[in-house]
């Protein structure tokens, strides 16, 4: 692994996380409450309040996305912004459309609402976050 790779790996962590957080707060938080799974009891068992989120946990699921993408992105030769946005976007729907699929045959976290409205944010992340990925990585090959 190269530094560029590292380092790549890292930013797309933090833009992975950045977006998906915004899309939580400007969009689907407000969703997931009009089209709940379930009853208030349920989803307040569900979820943890802001004050007790895990943040160890959280660091290590963004810097594994952005591995994960980093890793997807390379293999696939993408080297520009548009080109990993393409990429991006398969994976990302693919990925996302495997666990909100699976999530919901399995469990009661989510109204299919839910399901569809998640899967368009998270691919949206993905998307981006594999784009400024396969910008970095090409930027340093043409170095």
């Amino acid at each position: 692994m190269s530094k560029n790779f590292i380092l790549t790996g890292f930013v797309t962590a933090i833009a992975n996380l950045i977006l998906h957080a915004g899309v939580f707060f400007i969009f689907l938080k407000d969703f997931y409450a009009t089209h709940p799974a379930g009853s208030i009891e349920y989803l307040n068992q569900l979820n943890r309040p802001p004050d007790q989120l895990i943040v160890w946990a959280l660091l290590v699921s963004s810097l594994a996305f952005g591995f994960f993408i980093t890793t997807m992105i390379k293999w696939s030769g993408a080297k520009t912004f548009g080109s990993g946005l393409r990429h991006g976007f398969i994976i990302g729907l693919l990925f996302w459309t495997a666990i909100n699929f699976g999530l919901f045959s399995a469990q009661h976290i989510f109204s299919l609402p839910s399901v569809f409205a998640d899967l368009a944010c998270s691919a949206f992340a993905m998307t981006i976050s594999s784009g400024v990925s396969a910008w970095m990585l090409g930027k340093a090959k043409t170095n």
